[in-house]
């Protein structure tokens, strides 16, 4: 680590400065809060990238308070890291030279007071968007709101830097096909150096050391809620909640995003089919379906156990002659073990198909493909008509459907890389399997009502399904893509 100052024992450049508040409005006459001080200083950290290992400066800078009571936040302010990224980091990425980027970075802070640490991740620091340069290294500059801490005893508080993120996002420029994909880095500090950026003195209370109730000597407590102008705690939106019907890993959480991508439109077909386990047998949907999509509408940055990953979400819908359904499917089984019962199955998508994509952000040691796992969720309702049973027809009516949408969820998993495209992904396609929970029926039958015998036969939980995917035309991915080749089911 390189060092602003002259005095070699420090690691860090302070400037005091006198922070004055005025108060005027909140109460009378003028307020005093406490002074600040600005520390920044160099880092020298090895980020893992696409293209291998790679040498990194990271500049923190931040304000903390001199000094700070027992019991009252410590607010760090105006944070903001720079550095500057090798340009060989993306240099193999398709379309890079003229692409506009934008990203986050998350860094480990770590707070030390007598002896214990305790590890506060800074999320959330964003990059704003700008162009790539058309040759050199890749300058950014991140900054945002951190978590406050709270000492609950006295003794000087240590703030220290730690493991870093980066989290890139791309977006195409103006008359480009396509933008190049997200890139992770997963930076840890150089050893041999201090990671120490500043400290807070917090004086003894009324003589005494004492920890507040319920902490360890030593531990501070941490604030997940930023503070406002106010000084009023500031709640953080919940990314999850606008990521759609498909949840990212409850075990990872968001570093930035979603980030809004120009979309591009795409098209392919399914076919497969779906157990019902009552009947000990399948309905087969043969004819494959189309399926019309928004490519990559969004793009996030998660934080997971194993590391840094990219969330790239899809949506779309089914086409069959302009309605949002699959195309009927005809199924024979043994109704109760003994009567043969044909009839057809139509699936109608109510909403749009919402698909998510987990990419690693760094290859398979052995394989050398990036890992990735595609969940897709659809509500379907069910519609059952040209019923025959033991050869006969039996009239259950236009509107013998479940009582409400059935949820399909399909997860697929592939990989890219050196060697291709294998098992799914989202663009070429493959297999995709699930389970589903078949609702009750209603409005079944004419004459009689036939709700509980197809309720009693069909409904139940844990369907398996099994659908395979084509390989999507992409418009203008070549200009003129070639008509997917339809799938034939598996069983």
């Amino acid at each position: 680590m390189r060092f602003r100052t002259s005095d070699p024992r420090r690691a860090a450049r302070v400037a005091t400065v006198g922070a004055l508040a005025l108060m005027t409005g909140l109460m009378t006459g003028t307020g005093e809060a406490a002074d600040t001080r600005v520390a920044e200083a160099d880092f020298d950290y090895t980020c893992e990238s696409p293209s291998g290992s790679v040498p990194v400066e990271v500049t923190v800078k931040a304000e903390l308070p001199l000094t700070a009571d027992i019991g009252s936040p410590i607010q760090v302010r105006d944070v903001g890291l720079s550095f500057a990224l090798p340009r060989s980091a993306v240099s193999g990425l398709p379309g890079i030279d003229s692409a506009l980027v934008s990203g986050s970075v998350s860094v480990v802070a770590d707070v030390s007071q007598r002896g214990e640490t305790t590890s506060v991740p800074w999320q959330g620091l964003e990059i704003p968007e700008g162009s790539v340069p058309a040759e050199g290294d890749l300058e950014f500059r991140a900054a945002g709101d951190v978590p406050t801490i709270t000492p609950r005893s006295s003794g000087t508080i240590g703030f220290a830097l730690g493991h870093l993120d980066v989290g890139l996002a791309f977006r195409a420029a103006e008359g480009e096909p396509a933008a190049p994909p997200p890139v992770a880095l997963a930076c840890t500090i150089d050893p041999d150096q201090s990671a120490e950026l500043a400290d807070v003195d917090v004086p003894p209370l009324g003589g005494t050391s004492s920890p507040g109730p319920g902490a360890s000597p030593g531990t501070p407590g941490t604030s997940r809620n930023s503070v406002g102008s106010s000084g009023e705690p500031k709640a953080q939106d919940d990314p999850k909640a606008v990521l759609g019907k498909v949840n990212i890993p409850p075990d990872c959480t968001v570093m930035m995003g979603p980030i809004v991508q120009e979309p591009k439109d795409a098209h392919g077909y399914m076919a497969g089919y779906s157990n019902v386990n009552k009947l000990d047998g399948a309905a087969k949907f043969s004819d494959p379906g189309l399926l019309r999509l928004n490519l990559n509408t969004s793009v996030s940055f998660l934080q997971c156990p194993t590391g840094v990953k990219s969330w790239l979400t899809t949506d779309g819908t089914l086409d069959y002659h302009g309605k949002p359904q699959m195309p009927p499917a005809t199924a024979t089984f043994l109704t109760f073990g003994f009567m043969p019962t044909t009839g057809k199955l139509e699936l109608s998508l109510e909403g749009t198909v919402d698909i998510g994509t987990l990419g690693d952000s760094a290859p398979d040691p052995d394989t050398k493909q990036y890992k990735e796992t595609t969940t897709a969720v659809a509500m379907l309702r069910i519609r059952l008509y040209d019923v025959v049973v033991n050869g006969e027809p039996l009239d259950v009516g236009a509107n013998c459907r479940a009582v409400r949408p059935m949820e399909l969820t399909l997860v697929g998993k592939g990989s890219t890389g050196t060697n291709g495209p294998v098992g799914y992904t989202v663009k070429t396609g493959g297999p995709l399997t699930g389970t589903s929970d078949v609702p009750p029926f209603a409005g079944c039958g004419v004459t009689e009502d036939l709700d509980s015998l197809f309720t009693a036969s069909v409904s139940g939980k844990g369907n398996f399904t099994k659908m395979m995917q084509s390989p999507l035309c992409v418009e203008g991915v070549p200009a003129n893509c070639p008509e997917p080749e339809k799938p034939t089911p598996e069983r």
